[in-house]
């Protein structure tokens, strides 16, 4: 409960995309990546009313044509979006003119058998990069897409998004509030990610699909949403890379009375960073070949920024993922990364801390740059030995802070990688 508001989140049992009034969902298998491993590979996601639509989309310079065709798509003058369809098996990235006409024709074959306008419809793809999506086996399955929709598919749909990854990722709460009248009022936020390797900041590399049954504006959904992802899917690190893809959407189809404006704003920041964060969390405990889930507590910065900056940087380092894998207490890669990150502090007055819930308290093992005392090595080594565990710096410069996930790296990331388009 946050002071100030009568207000609680709970989460929804086996929740996700259609867990919000009007929408429905349908998966596939269309043999996208032509390899005759029947799998789903082919989703829908459709709303009831047009939606108000925000989203993010990669930093990257190489821009996959899904993601060029929404930007292009996003660029119009309050878009409003009825329905979402994703393929996985085939980036379609790197195919020039050809992969966006792809696009194109892919959104206005299933505009017209949904009978909606082509700028309602919008498409991401996510796979093996450099090769042309089968535009003819997609359009085929358009009409089972459609006959297939239904509200209790959300699941059907995650599983069609994914890649290397090992379990499907979805989520779902709902809010529940009193407003100024003492009225009872309630709304749904559901989402689904997929992601498990080329996973940095900026974004994660990864595509999120959320839905909500609020009304909003766009320009507000577009703040919130920005301050939510810079706690969630740019707060975690698996390998450092960033990929052609990431695609970060959500939906908000106004089918419940809630209106999301200033008096209620907090309430809808907080529930929406609750589901992008567990998403964020699933994907970091999904990491390709990873062992560890290490949350990185970074405090006493000069300020956020810097406190980010450092947290980045050491969950980027692949000595420092070794250190993980190795649940080696080497606490002297900690401090190197940190002094290479640009933020500002003195390293004679860090102190780290170990702990295996960042709630508890913490072992001291570092203080004013230097070790306390060899003996803790041993109980450090043994939370680094748990699947989670945090990590807590503090630069003692100031009162800047940040949270970040990352993982360990193993010999089995390699393996995954080396055989991808196997």
């Amino acid at each position: 409960m946050k002071e100030g508001f009568n207000y609680q989140i709970d989460y929804i049992e086996d929740g996700g995309v259609t867990s919000p009034m009007g929408y429905r969902a349908s998966a596939v298998y269309a043999d996208i990546k032509g390899v005759g491993k029947e799998r789903l590979d082919l989703g829908l996601i459709l709303s009831d009313n047009k939606a108000t639509i925000s989203s993010y989309f990669t930093t990257n310079l190489v821009k996959a044509a899904p993601v060029q065709y929404g930007i292009n798509l996003l660029s119009k003058n309050n878009p409003k979006i009825s329905a979402i369809i994703v393929n996985s098996g085939n980036a379609n990235a790197c195919t020039g003119i050809d992969g966006y006409n792809d696009c194109v024709n892919i959104t206005s074959a299933l505009a017209k058998k949904l009978k909606i306008h082509q700028d309602e419809v919008f498409m991401s793809s996510t796979g093996v990069i450099g090769n042309r999506l089968p535009t003819d086996k997609i359009i085929s399955k358009l009409d089972l897409l459609i006959e297939q929709l239904d509200d209790d598919s959300g699941d059907l749909f995650a599983d069609s998004i994914l890649t290397t990854d090992q379990f499907r990722k979805e989520v779902a709460v709902i809010s529940t509030y009193t407003d100024s009248n003492d009225e009872l009022k309630s709304f749904i936020i559901g989402g689904t990610t997929k992601g498990a390797g080329m996973i940095a900041p900026s974004l994660a590399t990864m595509l999120a699909f959320i839905t909500t049954d609020v009304e909003i504006d766009k320009p507000l959904l577009d703040k919130i949403l920005k301050t939510a992802i810079d706690k969630s899917f740019n707060s975690i690190s698996v390998d450092g890379d960033m990929s052609t893809n990431d695609t970060v959407v959500v939906l908000a189809n106004a089918t419940c009375s809630v209106k999301i404006d200033e008096s209620n704003i907090d309430i809808f920041q907080e529930a929406l960073e609750r589901v992008l964060t567990d998403l964020a969390l699933m994907i970091v405990e999904d990491a390709e070949g990873g062992t560890k889930l290490v949350t990185l507590i970074v405090k006493g910065a000069k300020t956020d920024q810097d406190a980010k900056l450092c947290a980045s940087k050491i969950a980027n380092s692949p000595l420092v993922k070794t250190m993980f894998t190795g649940n080696d207490p080497n606490w002297g890669r900690l401090m190197s990364s940190a002094g290479a990150s640009g933020a500002d502090f003195d390293p004679n007055k860090v102190d780290i801390f170990f702990s295996d819930n960042d709630d508890e308290k913490p072992v001291h093992y570092v203080k004013n740059g230097l070790i306390i005392d060899n003996n803790l090595e041993n109980a450090v080594h043994q939370i680094m030995l748990k699947p989670k565990y945090a990590i807590i710096i503090d630069l003692n410069n100031g009162d800047g802070y940040t949270k970040f996930y990352t993982s360990d790296l193993t010999i089995e990331y390699i393996k995954i990688n080396a055989d991808y388009r196997s």
